[in-house]
């Protein structure tokens, strides 16, 4: 084990009465072996303490990280509820460049359901109509996605009260306030509106009628 000089740390050779470093008399002085090794032993445990919290902090850091991306991973997809449980009933709609707007046509209700015949929205591809049962009729629609869905929804864009929307290309538009929506999930493009798209409503297809449940329609309220 090396000695080292008690007044100026260098290192010295054993059994001499004087550093050859600094000249300070070591007679009757115990050498600094102790004090020396001592201070090189603290300085490298520090290292490694270093070292172990770095070590920790790179695990701590990894597993953070592990546990956003499972998180991300596992978010709920975007996109509408209702018109995600909507099957593909019939052939995918192309709506070009020009606007379509809304044809009004007439409903029935029975049995709790409001029909609308499938041939029909077939033909006129966008349509219109009020539920009479509620107060002052609910203003609906229906039309076919361009993935060959039957979209059916309470016409209104609330925040600037609007009834009236039009198609062009895959954006649903508010005749009023301009807002965009994207045709086949509601989900908005531009405009002040595009927290309040038309709110879809459920619907069946039974043979050559579209069912909508009276009790989603009759039970409805303003979002806002």
């Amino acid at each position: 084990m090396a000695n080292f000089c008690s007044e100026c740390g260098k290192q010295i050779a054993q059994n001499v009465n004087f550093c050859s470093s600094c000249g300070a008399p070591l007679t009757g002085k115990e050498p600094a072996k102790a004090q020396w090794q001592d201070k090189r032993d603290r300085v490298l445990g520090q290292q490694q303490i270093r070292g172990k919290s770095r070590t920790r902090l790179f695990i701590w850091v990894a597993g953070i990280a592990l546990l956003g991306g499972w998180v991300y991973l596992n978010l709920p997809e975007g996109g509408n509820l209702v018109i995600k449980a909507s099957p593909v009933v019939v052939n995918a709609v192309d709506y070009g460049e020009t606007a379509r707007q809304m044809v009004n046509v007439s409903t029935k209700v029975e049995n709790g359901k409001i029909i609308i015949p499938l041939d029909l929205l077939k033909e006129k591809k966008f349509v219109k109509f009020l539920y009479d049962d509620a107060a002052g009729g609910l203003p609906m629609l229906a039309y076919i996605s361009s993935e060959g869905k039957i979209i059916t929804a309470v016409s209104m864009c609330e925040p600037c009260n609007s009834t009236q929307f039009h198609i062009r290309g895959d954006e649903l538009i508010c005749n009023s306030c301009g807002t965009k929506w994207r045709v086949d999930d509601l989900e908005a493009i531009s405009g002040s509106c595009g927290r309040f798209p038309p709110d879809p409503l459920p619907n069946a297809i039974v043979g050559n009628e579209i069912r909508i449940g009276e009790q989603f329609a009759a039970n409805w309220k303003p979002r806002k």
